[in-house]
């Protein structure tokens, strides 16, 4: 910066190696993928999602690098973090794996990881907080199910709603 001003955040070393960590998730997303069978006759099939979301992953770790590169030579005051947000987020994965393991289904279970990653990040936890993780992990579900017809976990809610 040329304001003399100190960047707040990780050092660039820390971008450096977070986008070589991405670009090595990406390269394993990518190589599962090419695994999966082939497509039907009709639509997309298994592999689509996997690249899809490989080909993001890779495009963050690139971002990591790029902003890594840039940030070399500066003065980087580190941030410590928020401890309270963090317990937030890692409460919102251990309660995924949890709803899936007692079979609660996906859409249960991605609606408290979106509702507590929410809260982490400082929403309240409120009705609508519910109200907009249930019909996002749903919309998910359903686009899953019945577009690439890949088999998520189904619990009480998804075959009330989907029969």
């Amino acid at each position: 910066m040329s304001s003399g001003e100190d960047l707040a955040g990780p050092r660039p070393r820390t971008l450096a190696l977070i986008g070589a960590g991405l670009l090595a998730l990406a390269a394993a997303l990518w190589l599962d993928a090419a695994r999966l069978p082939p497509p039907g006759t009709v639509g997309v099939g298994p592999s689509a999602a996997l690249r899809l979301v490989g080909g993001l992953v890779a495009l963050l770790g690139l971002v990591h690098l790029f902003v890594a590169w840039r940030r070399r030579g500066e003065q980087v005051e580190v941030d410590h973090g928020n401890r309270a947000a963090l317990g937030w987020v890692l409460a919102a994965l251990a309660g995924l794996i949890a709803v899936l393991e007692l079979d609660g289904g996906f859409v249960l279970a991605a609606a408290w990881l979106f509702v507590a990653t929410a809260r982490g990040f400082g929403e309240r936890i409120s009705i609508k907080s519910v109200a907009i993780g249930l019909v996002l992990s749903f919309a998910v579900y359903v686009f899953f199910t019945r577009a690439l017809s890949l088999a998520l976990p189904s619990g009480l809610l998804e075959r009330l709603l989907l029969g």
